[in-house]
């Protein structure tokens, strides 16, 4: 059905395809959207994607992810002529330097000429947006199939939890009820009600200097005027009531019943192994079964010595991820290991933490 294909400048491929009694040359085009292919675009998610995803049937809110400054941040590949697309990727920007950090959400392609079509359009889109790392968690079984072939290795972020004390569970499966005593450190969490007050704590110098760093304008738009979520920003007070670290967390309700994830981190690491007497007194104001975590590049040790459990797929308990629709199965959240010294993801990172 498909012969004669010829790569040329400016990401464009021909092939020949039979349509009814005739050929027809097809010209596939490696290119960044504009506004006028956004219903396009949903269209490919629903029919190649999922059917329903949110991203597919919610125009609001695919435009809050992807549309910045009259910029639409996916990549396709199309036949320009009849608007049929071929491949896509959508692109998250972490900050907005001259080499800005970038994730991606939605990275698909279906069969066409160029068998190659969604490496293309990925290195198409980073060369693009000048991007210095572009590194994603809870990827697909095809994406990790393919990063093997690459000479990547898959790694799954670590998953701990703290269980609130009850007598029984609806949300999660407690085969073995272990809440291990913890010390009161004397740190607590207050609330943080803006951006602005959050510079307070970290400053934008100190973000600036993470890899995978994330600028205000991102977490304003991330976490503070999130459509959809409702996000609880918290400060770290140290014994002193100075705050050197701040924590993102987020609930979710099933059966009747609540639990707190914890979304995202800034700071000293090691405030985050001092805050489970905080966390505890959370569970018990909240009235939350359990409050997880699920983190790369944070020591275990940090976690285990706060009284926190692990959880992976093969664990006794079931601690879980998904919610909309609820699934009572451990996940793990899958990752190519980017090897780089001093990385840290939570939850928060890449698109994992999306209502479906």
């Amino acid at each position: 059905m498909y012969e004669n294909t010829v790569l040329v400048s400016r990401g464009q491929f021909f092939y020949v395809e039979s349509t009814g009694l005739r050929w027809r040359k097809i010209m596939l085009t490696i290119r960044q959207a504009v506004y006028k292919d956004i219903a396009n675009i949903m269209q490919f998610i629903d029919e190649n994607w999922k059917k329903g995803h949110i991203l597919a049937r919610d125009r609001e809110f695919f435009e809050w992810q992807f549309v910045e400054n009259n910029q639409v941040n996916v990549f396709l590949g199309i036949d320009d002529e009849t608007g049929k697309i071929y491949g896509m990727q959508g692109v998250i920007r972490y900050n907005h330097s001259l080499n800005p950090d970038v994730t991606g959400s939605i990275w698909k392609a279906i069969k066409s000429s160029n068998p190659k079509l969604g490496m293309d359009i990925s290195d198409y889109s980073t060369q693009q947006l000048n991007v210095r790392y572009i590194i994603g968690a809870g990827v697909s079984e095809k994406a990790i199939r393919l990063g093997r072939i690459l000479g990547g290795t898959p790694i799954a972020m670590e998953h701990y939890y703290r269980l609130g004390n009850y007598e029984n569970y609806r949300i999660a499966v407690v085969k073995n009820k272990k809440i291990p005593e913890i010390e009161d450190t004397g740190f607590r969490l207050e609330p943080i009600l803006s951006s602005e007050e959050m510079k307070q704590i970290i400053s934008p110098e100190a973000l600036a200097t993470h890899i995978m760093s994330k600028d205000y304008a991102y977490i304003q738009w991330r976490y503070f005027e999130h459509p959809i979520y409702q996000y609880d920003v918290w400060k770290i007070l140290n014994k002193e009531k100075i705050a050197h670290s701040v924590l993102i967390t987020r609930e979710e309700s099933a059966r009747g019943r609540k639990i707190g994830k914890i979304i995202d981190f800034y700071g000293d690491i090691d405030d985050l192994g001092q805050i489970t007497y905080a966390l505890d007194g959370l569970i018990k104001e909240k009235q939350y079964e359990y409050i997880d975590v699920y983190s790369y590049g944070v020591p275990s040790e940090l976690y285990e010595r706060a009284g926190l459990i692990s959880c992976d797929i093969t664990s006794d308990n079931i601690i879980p991820n998904y919610f909309h629709p609820f699934e009572q199965k451990n996940i793990d959240l899958k990752m190519m290991d980017p090897m780089l010294e001093g990385l840290r993801m939570f939850r928060g990172d890449g698109d994992q933490d999306r209502p479906c």
